[in-house]
């Protein structure tokens, strides 16, 4: 699982949604099982993103030959002030309630 969280300014954020929809290229990725995203009700500003990969190796081969690709075209790397990625093989049953996706 990948979990990004990125910083976005509120006069960004409608450009952030609509450069999110770019991502929807991921659904031809070889061991891509789906993605789901919202803003944090607690810090407004904050975007949280997570997807979920078959295995590290299928998630490297996107990063190495279609991730910059998706990207690029996307022009969302404009839309944001921050970001953090954390993989994770595994995931506890933790719920902070932060976080709403719909």
């Amino acid at each position: 699982m990948k979990w990004i969280k990125c910083q976005v300014n509120e006069e960004n954020k409608r450009s952030f949604s609509k450069a999110q929809e770019g991502w929807g290229q991921l659904r031809h990725c070889a061991g891509f099982f789906g993605q789901i995203g919202g803003w944090n009700r607690n810090e407004p500003c904050e975007a949280g993103i997570l997807s979920v990969w078959k295995d590290f190796h299928c998630y490297q081969r996107f990063m190495q030959h279609q991730h910059d690709e998706i990207f690029g075209k996307s022009d969302q790397g404009s839309t944001y002030t921050n970001i953090s990625v954390d993989i994770f093989e595994s995931i506890s049953n933790r719920n902070n309630g932060h976080y709403g996706f719909c």
